[in-house]
Parts: structure tokens; C-alpha cells; sequence
């Protein structure tokens, strides 16, 4: 559950824009594409810290104590998209962003650029 969480997390904040959007609209592609490279602080669900680094050629890391994960990230169709092997169990994971108070939002996650 952590790891998925924790992926779910990755994904949302690869959608920050450096230059927002206005509060409550999602991020389009290109605002998504802007955060990039970068490493953002996620919470999960409320409660799960993750210290996510994505890299401009695709590259994901995902670190919370005791485990970390590799994977790739994309943008399509203005929602980010996380693949990691143990916190996405493989799985494709996509979530519209939500630009907020300095922070981002998106399904089941928060986070903010480091």
C-alpha cells in the first residue's frame, strides 16, 4: 500500500509548473513538461512521505526510508504518468495536477518542488 502510495505520489509531482495555472485548472502538458528535471517532496494519502527526483530524459526515483524505486515518467493527454516496478507494481499510474498555494495536487497526493 506505502509503495503504491508512494508512486501514486511520484506521478503528481511530475505535473508542476513552474509557471502555474490558474487555481483549480489542471496543468497542460507543456506546464507539466516545465517542472522537469526536478525533486519535489510528496505526501501520500495524508501521511506517507516521498522524495521524488525526475529527470528530463524520462528517468524516475521515488525514495522513502528503506526503499527505493526506478522508473519512467511521462505526460499524456495533460495527466502525469508513473511507471515504477515496486511502488506502481508495474502498473501505469496517470493523474491530472492541480496547482494550489506553492503546492501541486493530484489524485491521492500532494507535493511541492525542492
Amino acid at each position: 500500500m506505502l509503495k503504491r502510495s508512494a508512486i501514486c505520489l511520484a506521478a503528481v509531482l511530475c505535473f508542476a509548473a513552474l509557471s502555474p495555472a490558474r487555481a483549480g485548472d489542471p496543468l497542460t502538458d507543456q506546464e507539466l513538461l516545465r517542472l522537469f528535471p526536478g525533486t519535489f517532496r510528496a505526501v501520500v494519502k495524508g501521511k506517507f512521505q516521498v522524495k521524488v527526483t525526475l529527470k528530463r530524459d524520462g528517468a524516475i526515483l521515488g525514495e522513502v526510508p528503506g526503499l527505493q524505486d526506478k522508473g519512467r515518467w511521462t505526460v499524456q493527454n495533460g495527466e502525469l504518468c508513473i511507471v515504477m516496478p515496486n511502488m506502481t507494481r508495474g502498473r501505469v499510474e496517470c493523474s491530472s495536477v492541480v496547482a494550489a498555494d506553492g503546492w501541486y495536487k493530484g489524485r491521492n497526493v500532494v507535493f511541492q518542488k525542492l
